[in-house]
């Protein structure tokens, strides 16, 4: 940014009394003299600006879009048996089991604006895959209100917007959590959760 400067024009001549007659024209007449001292008002009134413009830019900070990356490291919901992690961090369905639900506890930043849901992994099988972010409010165990979902077949890597309606986040009045719940699988199907991410603005 260039600098900010303001250099007056006007020079006051001082009258001498019983000398100088009043004048409204000429080079030390009222006119000449006003007409200067209103130029100058009007471009101190311009610098000004520029400095209130710069004063309040400098606090205001840009938004920054930033990622939160998981493992799915899900607690079973019961009745349901729990996934199971391998040793690379990703949620693995048991041999065993053909339906699961998991739940993943999430802490977004507070304020924070909630833009995309993203999740990724394997469903080799028919069975039905669905992880999904859900907020529910601080003091009510019984209601959730879904963020989005992505829906996991073959190898997939989905993303999903947030619901603008409920993208800012709100640590004092919500709890943030995602659900990994498969259905209808087949014991040979093989069924993994590779990891989930929140996409957001602060």
């Amino acid at each position: 940014m260039t600098d900010i400067a303001f250099t007056p024009t006007f020079k006051h001549t001082p009258w001498v009394d019983n000398r100088d007659r009043v004048s409204a024209s000429g080079p030390n007449g009222f006119n000449t003299r006003f007409d200067a001292l209103q130029k100058d008002l009007e471009t101190l009134s311009s610098v000004v600006k520029t400095i209130d413009t710069a004063i309040k830019a400098t606090g205001q900070v840009p938004a920054v879009e930033r990622k939160l990356t998981l493992s799915p490291a899900f607690v079973a919901v019961p009745p349901s048996k729990a996934w199971s992690l391998d040793r690379f961090g990703a949620a693995v369905r048991p041999s065993a089991e053909t339906d699961l639900t998991g739940m993943l506890t999430v802490a977004p930043p507070d304020g924070a604006k909630l833009l995309k849901f993203r999740a990724a992994g394997n469903n080799t099988g028919s069975g039905t895959l669905r992880i999904s972010l859900f907020r529910a409010p601080f003091a009510d165990a019984t209601t959730v209100q879904l963020m989005a979902r992505v829906s996991g077949a073959g190898a997939y890597d989905a993303t999903q917007p947030v619901d603008p309606a409920m993208d800012r986040v709100d640590m004092n009045a919500f709890r943030y959590f995602v659900i990994g719940a498969l259905a209808g699988a087949a014991v040979t199907d093989t069924v993994t959760v590779m990891s989930v991410q929140l996409t957001y603005l602060i």
